[in-house]
């Protein structure tokens, strides 16, 4: 999975975008150098002797097959000299219909790896003179032969022996038989002569070549074109794609709807931006429950409020208004003073819950702790609270441990009104000559965390409907109803919640146990060394 995401990095894509642009190019420039290059060969190519010779078409007398262009070049032509200095074959007119010995001596020969060079003369008596120069690159050396006009050797020679040469025999040396060629010679393998016509290129004519193969590089540009062109759609393809749909997934976020990117198919850094946008997205979308549920929830608060605090307002103020007009007679004035004083009591716990309730939910809320032994503070706790639990009818059973300390960080002002809440739940609710039973113990959350204090407060009266258990910590859930009691805000249990949350730990309703309790409610809190 790390190296997908390696390999999916914006920075590594581009790297690889490129390095494949770079080298499409250098290959695509290697391929035209190749071509230009074939291509100034292919027009400057030399007479290739050593392949003509061994032709089969050519030594089985087949000349017409033999294709002359391949081996001479452009303009170039052939003759097939035999022995006796006739000719058996030509393929060009250009070419004489026969060579005498001499003139095939004066031919350069292919095979003696030696020219000669002619430099036209004139002596200061006015005679025209040729000077003719033999180089032998085999000896690494020169000859040098001189003639007058009349082609007579006034000096030097070429180690023959000849005094006098024929105009065509100097025609051949000069190498200007047939302007703009050049003559060889060689021997086939039966004894006949090879006469070779080629043009001869010069410096101009090579130059004139390479211009035109270098002509080729200008391929690159719409070369070069092309490919920017298609690194430019794969970019696109893999950046602005996915960018575009991130894009539209904002606007729709910010128009109001309900927008998710999914899976971006782009580079990492993209698809992580949509991932965490898709997460953003799905927080707010939470977020936004949560204020409706949060808006229905205030509202219902309101609600009941309002009702709550309407009854007994309504009761006050009708007895009140009773008195005043002198409508109640003198015998009742007792019990109606005594309604009065018993609604104002209750408009009094009414109002004291709801600053309660306000208090804990107020995020400025906040505890100041301690460190004490869970066990102490509830045997504490139950001793206090004792007489209440006995005049109320209730059996009290604890199961404390005596000489084993769990340590835990608690306020001891918070966590006795979240137990009151609990237990004076039990003891409106339920019947004479119901059991209390509280324990005190140690518990293990596993995953290398510390142990827990666990309270339990259970009882084996009327029981809590199932309806009601999953809504029984939030404000307002009163259970007249369910267990037979009356009153009550429906804010203590939430507040109990509240208050143990703030220490760190946790209070829940358990399901009805073998043990005999119908109600058991359980609290962790983390312990401490």
């Amino acid at each position: 999975m790390k190296n997908n995401e390696k390999k999916g990095r914006l920075v590594v894509l581009l790297a690889r975008g490129f390095l494949l642009f770079t080298a499409t190019l250098l290959v695509l420039t290697i391929c035209v150098f190749g071509i230009s290059q074939a291509y100034y060969d292919h027009l400057s190519r030399i007479p290739d002797y050593d392949n003509l010779r061994e032709n089969a078409d050519l030594n089985a007398g087949r000349y017409e097959e033999v294709s002359v262009e391949k081996y001479l070049g452009k303009g170039g032509a052939f003759a097939v000299v035999n022995a006796d200095g006739t000719t058996a074959y030509r393929s060009s007119e250009a070419l004489q219909k026969g060579f005498t010995a001499g003139e095939l001596e004066c031919m350069q020969d292919y095979d003696a790896y030696s020219y000669v060079v002619c430099t036209p003369f004139t002596t200061p008596d006015g005679e025209k003179e040729y000077i003719f120069t033999k180089y032998l690159y085999e000896e690494d050396e020169e000859m040098v032969m001189i003639l007058n006009e009349n082609l007579e050797v006034v000096e030097g020679g070429f180690g023959d022996g000849r005094k006098t040469y024929t105009p065509g025999e100097v025609s051949f040396l000069r190498g200007d038989t047939v302007p703009g060629f050049e003559f060889l010679h060689c021997s086939l393998e039966d004894g006949r002569i090879l006469v070779g016509m080629s043009r001869v290129k010069e410096y101009q004519d090579y130059y004139d070549m390479s211009a035109k193969a270098n002509r080729l590089f200008l391929l690159l540009l719409p070369m070069y074109a092309l490919v920017l062109g298609f690194f430019l759609l794969w970019i696109n393809r893999q950046i602005k794609t996915p960018l575009v749909r991130l894009n539209l997934a904002i606007e729709g976020l910010a128009a109001g709807s309900d927008a998710r990117t999914g899976d971006l198919k782009g580079p990492w850094e993209i698809r992580q931006i949509g991932k965490n946008f898709d997460r953003m997205a799905d927080r707010l979308a939470e977020s936004e429950a949560q204020r409706q549920k949060m808006d229905g929830e205030r509202q219902k608060l309101l609600a009941d409020i309002s009702h709550d605090l309407k009854t007994p307002i309504t009761v006050i103020s009708g007895y009140t208004r009773a008195i005043r007009d002198g409508k109640v007679p003198e015998d009742k004035m007792d019990t109606y003073l005594q309604l009065i004083d018993t609604k104002a009591a209750e408009l009094t716990d009414l109002v004291n819950s709801f600053h309660e309730f306000s208090k804990v939910e107020h995020p400025a809320f906040t505890l100041q702790t301690r460190r004490m032994d869970v066990c102490e503070f509830m045997r504490g706790y139950l001793a206090d609270r004792y007489n209440e639990i006995e005049l109320s009818g209730f059996s009290l059973r604890a199961f404390i441990p005596e000489e084993k300390a769990i340590y835990c960080m608690i306020d001891s002002a918070q966590m006795r009104r979240a137990l009151d809440n609990i237990l004076y739940n039990t003891l409106r609710h339920n019947s004479l000559g119901t059991v209390l039973v509280v324990s005190v113990s140690e518990v293990d959350r596993g995953s290398g965390d510390l142990p827990c204090a666990r309270i339990v407060l259970a009882d084996n009266g009327s029981g809590i409907p199932p309806a009601m258990r999953e809504t029984l910590f939030e404000p307002f859930i009163k259970g007249d109803e369910a267990r037979g009691g009356s009153g009550g805000s429906g804010l203590g249990l939430a507040i109990t919640r509240r208050i143990i949350q703030a220490h760190g730990g946790s209070v829940r309703l358990l399901e009805p146990s073998a043990g005999g309790y119908s109600t058991e409610f359980e609290i962790l809190l983390r312990k401490t060394e």
